[in-house]
């Protein structure tokens, strides 16, 4: 396996950007925005950037930049394909020389938060002429076929999902979106929501109603690039299947088969090191290490055939070396040496003659990107906590730590603009129900009790008083146990027996508190469905869309305060 010398570690480091870990949390109030470096120093960054200048590290035996630009070939090639099979312009072929800031997600209704990444890579963009460039993460399978949508129920605020079929355990590329009366029942269970009639609803619903492509991916696709179109973004989008079906993929995961061995272990430790950081003791968290025995090497990549559910991807070393799939065979020993494009495209056609699919996994995918294709990748939140795992492997394995950005937004509904907070103020309703049950008379200081509520507290002070100073004298004594433990113990019981007794005479109090905090209890419930995060952008107005959109575009115009 190869390194890089010292000389290339600093270029490499001097060419490249990564969020701080400390800076990245959950935007949860409206309005925050997550830009982690801050737009400013990202636009400044992609403004250095020039496609193919990339540090001289390798791969396997195989120069970087020359793999990067096979694969940047084939990435404008899958955009092109795929921008004309759903009817939009695609992105000329001088855009080679451009920029390339990329980001990506799986394929499903989702929310403003994930979208910031979206938006961020266009205001990139538009900053700097660079291209943006959404991946379709296709390969994974979808949760959900359908959204969550709010609604009120008498005085209660409760989601819902609405969906057209249940999820399957299939990728999204093999997904299918829903025709005829499916959809109609879909479509028209989603009017039964008011809170889901947004212009923003309607434009979206308007474009899935009337596109009859079966596949959910080119569908799903369609809709949203129309609608990011009517807020002024441009960004080109692209699934990764289109991505992961050419030469430069299958010489990257040729190029893992070839040191399987040593970069699972790498990979391993990459886990192991953050588990250890982040104090997690569970060995599946947050993803579980790679396999490794003596003839059997598990590999972070997916295997599957059409219309078929993921497996684990496994390298077998038993007279030869070969790949498992069900009851198939893949042999790989005439490919794991020689010239690592050419023996990739072998691999390409001897997977594609056995209908079988490889795709990466979590890390592979931003590995493969960062490495490979990007300029400048955006993450999420989670995505950008983990790839400080990809930026170890990466710098063992390669000597570099390409660039990447963390962005998210918290962009709520305007549910819980009519609801007080105050209203919700749980602890406080705690501590006087506390204070009534067990100290009456603070919880009453206002109001000095008299008759039989303040003979009885007259007594309960006295027990205390007669309890705490025979406790003095035995410690002063040195005493654990005096004569006096039994008169203590009945007084204790006597203690009990009158704070009961004041409990009956406060029970309206009583009543009133308990009343008061299932309202508390009721509003903040109400308050946690109003101020969720992932409601699906197109339940904001097109309106507050267009400040969120405002918004990042102007972070990123600021000068940055880095100089």
């Amino acid at each position: 396996m190869e390194t890089s010398n010292p000389s290339t570690l600093l270029m490499a480091a001097a060419r490249t950007l990564i969020p701080d870990p400390a800076a990245i949390v959950v935007p949860r109030q409206h309005g925050m925005i997550l830009v982690e470096p801050p737009a400013a120093k990202l636009a400044e960054f992609v403004a250095t950037m020039s496609a193919g200048a990339r540090p001289p590290s390798t791969l396997s035996d195989t120069p970087i930049h020359s793999l990067a630009h096979l694969a940047r070939q084939e990435l404008l090639d899958g955009m092109i394909r795929f921008a004309r099979e759903t009817g939009f312009e695609p992105p000329g072929t001088q855009t080679m020389a451009r920029p390339w800031v990329i980001t990506g997600h799986q394929v499903e209704f989702y929310h403003p938060g994930v979208w910031t990444k979206v938006i961020l890579a266009d205001a990139l963009s538009r900053q700097n002429q660079a291209l943006a460039i959404d991946l379709l993460v296709d390969h994974d399978t979808v949760d959900h076929l359908g959204l969550v949508v709010p609604e009120w129920n008498g005085n209660r605020l409760r989601t819902t999902m609405v969906t057209w079929t249940e999820a399957s355990a299939l990728p999204a590329e093999f997904s299918a979106s829903p025709q005829g009366a499916q959809k109609s029942r879909w479509l028209e269970n989603l009017r039964l929501f008011p809170l889901a009639n947004t212009d923003s609803m309607r434009q979206f619903m308007a474009s899935l109603a009337t596109d009859s492509d079966p596949r959910y991916v080119a569908w799903m696709s369609r809709a949203r690039r129309s609608f990011e179109q009517s807020l002024g973004l441009t960004v080109q989008h692209v699934p990764c299947g289109y991505i992961c079906s050419g030469v430069a993929w299958h010489s990257f995961v040729l190029a893992w088969l070839r040191q399987a061995r040593d970069w699972c272990k790498a990979y391993n430790m990459a886990l192991n090191q953050y588990r250890l950081e982040h104090n997690i003791t569970n060995s599946g968290r947050p993803m579980p290490n790679l396999a490794i025995t003596q003839q059997e090497m598990e590999l972070p990549f997916w295997i599957y055939a059409d219309h078929q559910p993921r497996h684990r991807m496994a390298l077998f070393e038993n007279n030869g070396t070969y790949l498992v799939y069900g009851d198939q065979r893949i042999a790989v020993t005439d490919v794991m040496a020689g010239d690592l494009i050419a023996a990739g495209e072998s691999l390409r056609n001897r997977l594609k003659a056995a209908a079988l699919h490889v795709r990466p996994r979590a890390l592979t995918l931003t590995m493969f990107v960062r490495l490979l294709l990007s300029d400048l990748f955006i993450h999420g939140i989670g995505g950008a906590l983990y790839d400080r795992m990809t930026d170890q492997i990466m710098e063992q394995l390669f000597g570099v730590r390409p660039a990447y950005a963390c962005a998210s937004a918290g962009w709520l509904l305007p549910l819980a603009e009519q609801m007080d907070p105050a209203q919700a103020d749980i602890s406080g309703l705690k501590w006087q129900q506390h204070h009534l049950r067990s100290n009456p008379e603070l919880f009453m200081a206002s109001a000095p009790l008299s008759g039989q509520a303040g003979e009885l507290l007259k007594q309960r002070r006295d027990l205390i008083a007669g309890i705490a100073q025979c406790l003095t004298e035995d410690r002063s004594q040195q005493l654990r146990r005096s004569s006096r433990w039994l008169q203590r113990r009945a007084d204790f019981r006597r203690l009990h027996e009158i704070n009961a007794q004041l409990r009956s005479l406060f029970g309206p109090q009583a009543e009133t508190l308990a009343a008061q905090r299932r309202f508390a209890e009721f509003i903040k419930e109400n308050m946690a469905v109003a101020n969720w995060r992932e409601y699906f952008i197109a339940l904001h107005s097109h309106a507050a869309l267009e400040q969120l959109v405002a918004a990042i575009r102007a972070m990123a115009a600021t000068p940055s305060p880095y100089g």
